[in-house]
């Protein structure tokens, strides 16, 4: 992100970062359907905002990706404006168009009252990054996230020797995002714990109002934006012993920015003290992980593309197909130095390559849709 992932805190974090529709902010559809023909499959989808370029990119990509030919998708977008009164209204606008899929991406986690609008419908539909009981869901796994990246950057700080008796970890989290999203943060601690011979925990005692983790870990919560973040890691620094190595790692980059201004303010930035995993795949985290030595794990969620599989997945459960997991996952990959150049085009945050899909979103394929993305690994 999430894991999130910018905007409101539920979706910031997750991936956070994770996007968008055309048009004005009308609270019907807004212009741009994508797709043509008397026969096209019918499609309203809703976004978080469309004022934001991270979540707009979500409609423009998707528009994209149909127009490269004749998909029989025809879409239709409606601006949720960030606002839950907004996303109500256009739940009962968009069962009122009684297309053939739904998809709905909420502006907050409390989404009981476009549940009972949309389950009531007996429309398919799908909901993207925060989960609405009617629908099937739609996510990246934020615990996986923190898994991989914690291997990496445990891998790396073992080989150079970092233990419980030299370094201290520092996670960021966003207490407002909710509990999935910063499962990221508190799956990093636990498994990178037993690579450096830290105290080893119950993930589910590092909650939102966890500061202190074992004898080597610090949490603070650093609302996924860059200046809570800073101040808070300004504020935590003092109790970090003056010699201790640092691993960082938070919910996002924008965090991440803010917590890494921090360190170097304090002189506790240098190449040779400190490891750094992002969360993102956005430029901030891709030319870091390429030129800044102490970053050195990105996570990658490809968030320009949720669109394209939220319409796929939509199309997908609509003509049968039934997802074999309770959350189906989006793309999403941890890089270091040796891969990012696979999925992003050299010098460039431009995603070159999308992971190969999995056992659990290998239905996607069912419907069509990722056929027009032609990035897909496999497909």
């Amino acid at each position: 992100m999430s894991h999130a992932p910018r905007t409101t805190a539920a979706t910031a974090a997750s991936l956070l970062l994770l996007l968008t529709a055309c048009g004005g902010g009308g609270s019907g559809g807004s212009g741009g359907s994508a797709g043509s023909g008397d026969d096209a499959f019918e499609m309203t989808f809703a976004n978080f905002t469309e004022a934001a370029p991270l979540f707009r990119v979500l409609h423009t990509n998707l528009d994209d990706v149909l127009a490269k030919g004749e998909s029989g998708l025809d879409v239709s977008w409606y601006d949720n404006a960030g606002d839950p009164a907004k996303m109500t209204e256009n739940a009962q606008l968009m069962v009122q168009a009684q297309p053939d899929a739904i998809v709905m991406y909420p502006v907050s986690a409390a989404s009981q009252g476009i549940s009972q609008i949309l389950g009531d419908s007996d429309i398919p539909c799908v909901s993207v990054n925060l989960d609405t009981e009617a629908c099937d869901f739609l996510n990246i796994d934020n615990r996986a996230l923190g898994e991989q990246t914690a291997e990496i950057v445990g891998g790396i700080a073992a080989e150079r020797g970092w233990d419980a008796s030299n370094t201290t970890v520092i996670i960021g989290q966003n207490a407002a995002a909710g509990e999935q999203v910063n499962d990221c943060v508190r799956y990093f601690y636990t498994t990178i714990a037993p690579l450096l011979g830290m105290d080893e925990v119950d993930p589910t005692s590092i909650t939102p109002t966890t500061t202190k983790i074992g004898a080597n870990a610090v949490q603070f919560d650093g609302a996924s934006t860059l200046q809570p973040s800073f101040e808070a890691v300004s504020n935590l620094l003092p109790s970090i012993p003056a010699d201790n190595h640092i691993v960082l790692y938070t919910v996002n980059n924008d965090s991440t920015a803010g917590a890494l201004r921090a360190l170097e303010e304090a002189g506790r930035g240098g190449d040779d003290v400190l490891l750094i995993g992002g969360l993102g795949g956005d430029e901030t985290g891709i030319t870091a992980l390429r030129e800044d030595p102490r970053w050195v794990a990105e996570g990658d969620i490809f968030v320009a593309w949720w669109g394209a599989y939220a319409a796929a997945m939509a199309k997908a459960v609509a003509e049968g197909a039934e997802p074999p997991a309770d959350v189906t996952p989006l793309p999403q990959i941890v890089l270091d130095k040796d891969t990012v150049d696979e999925y992003h085009a050299a010098g460039s945050a431009e995603v070159s390559k999308l992971p190969p899909l999995v056992e659990d979103n290998e239905f996607l394929d069912e419907s069509g849709v990722l056929a027009y993305v032609r990035k897909v690994a496999g497909l």
